[in-house]
This record gives C-alpha cells, structure tokens and sequence, in this order.
C-alpha cells in the first residue's frame, strides 16, 4: 500500500529530482506541499494509522508552511533577477 503511494506521489513530483525542475515548478510543488501539509493531508491518514509517530504537531505543521513560503518567495525573487522584464523603457 505504502509502496503504491510512493509511485504515485512520484509521479506527481520527485524530491530527488528537485533540482531538474525548473522554478516556476519548484514554487507550485511548494505550494501544494504546504496546502497538504496546512490542511493535514499529508502525511496521509492511512500511513498515520501504521506510523502514528509521523503525525506533524500544530508547530511542525506552521514550521513546514512559513518554510515552504519563504522558499516560494526566495525562487520567485531568483527567477524574477534571472529574468528582468523590460518595462516602461519603450522598447
């Protein structure tokens, strides 16, 4: 079961790939991470019935989610200095 899961979250992102995604990716990962975390889907209710040591405390669960939104912040800065638009110049 847990193993089927893996598969499927990998299709959806792999963390061991992190770098190959481009940062417009990175910044929706981190926002769906934080939005499962946020709303207590992750980690997923059936894995918590076989690991109840991975329930996330309300500290952990804020923690992950002001991280996840300064890293958003921070690649959406990144992009933004890599890729100036040309604005008011008239060009």
């Amino acid at each position: 079961m847990i193993e089927s899961d893996v598969a499927r979250a990998r299709g959806h992102m792999n963390l061991s790939r992190w770098n190959g995604y481009p940062p417009e990716r990175q910044q929706e990962i981190l926002s769906e991470i934080s939005g499962l975390v946020r709303n207590r889907v992750m980690p997923l209710p059936r894995y918590l019935l076989l690991h109840p040591e991975a329930r996330l405390s309300d500290a952990e669960v804020d923690y992950l989610y002001q991280w996840a939104k300064s890293e958003r912040k921070r690649l959406k800065t990144a992009s933004a200095s890599a890729n100036p638009a040309v604005t008011g110049s008239g060009q």
